[in-house]
C-alpha cells in the first residue's frame, strides 16, 4: 500500500472583499505531499513465515538453537526478493557433544516456485514434505531463484574446516558432472576470509547457471556452473541433508504456500 505525505503546492485564496486582498502573502495556503515508499513484504505469508523459529526484529525469524536472526527476505537480483522458507542448524558431533557449526536459512522465490511447481498442488502438504521429487524440482528449476544464508556459530570453525566439510559433499557430485576443477574456484573465493563466530556467508543460485557468493555482505565471487548450483543446494535439500530441520521446515513452508 502507498502512503501519502505532503508535497509542495499552494491554493489561491478566493472570496476577499477586494480582488487585490486575495494576493496578500498571508492569504496563500501552502502544503507538500509525496508518496511514501511501499512497505516491503515477503512472498510467503506471515502465517507461514511465523512457523519458522522464533520472532525476531523487523519481521525476521530467530534460529532457536543458536539465537541468530534471519531476515524475512534475502535480495540479490529478483523482485520480489526470495523469502525465508527453511531454518535450521548444522551440527557436528565431537566426542559426545553436538557442536552447532552454523545456523542456516534457505530462501526461495516463492511466487516463481508456486508457478513452476503447480503440478504438485494435488498432493497434500504432508505428502509433499515426504516427496523427494518435490525438493528436486525446486533445485533443478531455473526460474526459481534460491539462496542459502549461513551464520558461523562456533569458534571452532575455521576456513579450512568449513571448506573441507563442503568439499566432502561437493566433490563426488562435481566429479560426476565432469567439473572437479570447479572446486578450486569455489575455495579460492574464501582465500582472504577470516572465519569467526557470527560470520555471515550467502550463496545465491541465479537461473541455475551461476553461483554468487557473498561474505559479510560483500560479493566474493561468481562462478558460472550449473553443476555447482545444483550440487550445493542438493547438500541441503537432497536425500541426505546436512540439516534435517532446515529441509523439513522448507518443505512445510513451500507446501503450505502451494495451497494458498
Amino acid at each position: 500500500m502507498v502512503g501519502f505525505e505532503t508535497r509542495d503546492g499552494f491554493a489561491i485564496p478566493t472570496g476577499a472583499a477586494k480582488q487585490s486582498d486575495n494576493l496578500k502573502p498571508e492569504n496563500f495556503k501552502f502544503w507538500s505531499a509525496r508518496a511514501a515508499p511501499m512497505t516491503p513484504f515477503a512472498s510467503l505469508s506471515a502465517s507461514i513465515l511465523g512457523g519458522l523459529g522464533k520472532p525476531g526484529t523487523a519481521g525476521g525469524r530467530v534460529e532457536p538453537a543458536t539465537g541468530y536472526e534471519f531476515p524475512a527476505e534475502l535480495c540479490y537480483l529478483k523482485k520480489p526478493c526470495p523469502s525465508l522458507a527453511g531454518l535450521g542448524v548444522r551440527n557436528k558431533r565431537i566426542v559426545i557433544k553436538d557442536i552447532h557449526v552454523y545456523a542456516l536459512g534457505i530462501y526461495v522465490d516463492a511466487a516463481a516456485a508456486k508457478s513452476a511447481l503447480a503440478g504438485f498442488k494435488k498432493k497434500s502438504p504432508a505428502e509433499l514434505e515426504a516427496d523427494q521429487s518435490f525438493y528436486d524440482a525446486v533445485v533443478s528449476t531455473p526460474s526459481v531463484e534460491k539462496s542459502l544464508r549461513l551464520v558461523i556459530s562456533s569458534r571452532l570453525v575455521d576456513r579450512k574446516k568449513f571448506l573441507d566439510a563442503l568439499e566432502d559433499r561437493l566433490a563426488p557430485r562435481l566429479k560426476q558432472a565432469g567439473e572437479p576443477s570447479t572446486l578450486d574456484n569455489f575455495r579460492a573465493q574464501f582465500d582472504s576470509v577470516h572465519f569467526e563466530k557470527g560470520l555471515e556467508i550467502a550463496f545465491t543460485c541465479v537461473d541455475n547457471k551461476k553461483l554468487v557468493t557473498k561474505v559479510a555482505g560483500q560479493e566474493k565471487g561468481s562462478i558460472a556452473s550449473p553443476a555447482l548450483c545444483s550440487s550445493l543446494f542438493d547438500i541441503y535439500l537432497g536425500t541426505d541433508p546436512v540439516s534435517k530441520d532446515a529441509k523439513t521446515s522448507f518443505g512445510k513452508s513451500l507446501a503450505a504456500a502451494l495451497k494458498e
